[in-house]
Order: C-alpha cells, then sequence, then structure tokens
C-alpha cells in the first residue's frame, strides 16, 4: 500500500509543473486520508502580490484535469486549492527562511517530551534548527527535528 507522504512526494512534481506555467509558487501539498476518502489540499502563491480566488480556480481545473488523466490516485479524494493564507505554516525549510524577521508561533517537544510553545519573532535559522526571540526573555534555539507545528504568527486588532 502507498502511503500519504508518498502520493504527497508524487504529486508535488505535478503541482509545480501546473504551477510555473501559470505563474505561480506551490507553497504546499498535502495529502491526508481520513475514513474511506482522502483530501488533496495544494496550497499556491505569488510572489510578490499573492494570489486571487480566480488564480485558484484557474490552476484547480487545469490540475483536476491532470489528475484524472494520469489517475496517481487510487481511491476517492477531494481535492482543495487555497492561497496559504496569513498564518501560513512553517513545514519546509525554505518557509523557514522566507519568515525571517516576522512573528511566528512555535509549537515543539523539549528534552524532557514536554510540549512548549513560543511567539516572537524569528531571528535566525540554522541547518539544524531556529532561534526565536521571545519578547521579556533570551533568545531560543529551537531544533527542527523537535518542531510539532509552527506558523507565522499575526496580530489581530
Amino acid at each position: 500500500m502507498t502511503s500519504g507522504a508518498e502520493i504527497e512526494a508524487r504529486l508535488v512534481t505535478l503541482c509545480e509543473s501546473i504551477a510555473r506555467a501559470q505563474d505561480l509558487l506551490v507553497y504546499d501539498v498535502v495529502f491526508r486520508r481520513s475514513g474511506p476518502r482522502s483530501k488533496l489540499a495544494v496550497f499556491i502563491d505569488r510572489d510578490p502580490g499573492g494570489v486571487t480566488i480566480d488564480d485558484c480556480e484557474s490552476y484547480s481545473r487545469q490540475l483536476a484535469r491532470e489528475l484524472d488523466v494520469l489517475d496517481p490516485i487510487a481511491h476517492s479524494y477531494d481535492l482543495e486549492v487555497s492561497s496559504p493564507g496569513i498564518e501560513r505554516a512553517l513545514r519546509r525549510p525554505w518557509h523557514w527562511e522566507r519568515a525571517r524577521g516576522r512573528s511566528i508561533l512555535v509549537k515543539w517537544r523539549d528534552r524532557d517530551g514536554r510540549t512548549q510553545h513560543a511567539t516572537g519573532e524569528l531571528v535566525g535559522i540554522g541547518e539544524n534548527g531556529a532561534t526565536v526571540a521571545v519578547p521579556g526573555a533570551e533568545p531560543h534555539t529551537i531544533p527542527f527535528d523537535d518542531v510539532i507545528s509552527a506558523r507565522i504568527h499575526a496580530e489581530w486588532k
């Protein structure tokens, strides 16, 4: 049986080729099984300026046509195409690099296995971790292997 991660990896190449043809960037591809159906979520963006609903619609239609022809997913699934949003997830190394200098929310497991979280400015990125400056505290380096989730943090006023 093919895992979701394996299918996801195969889909990235297809998604990126369609995005390049439409002058878009694939921010992320997430494939998850949920009961008898699965969900393929593709997050697209454009530098500069972001994407519109029309961009998402056009991309979705082209991707759906290609998926129907190539049939890389052997079972039923739902396709969702959208912007990664303001509070976008940080899952890939280049996501972290693009977030440098911005406020992020990160959750990780410490050495004792306890869940920790911090909100602060992403001030450094190394090969193995990211450094977050939390107001009123010393900057803290979090190993990427310990990160549970991370995203851009937007101040909503």
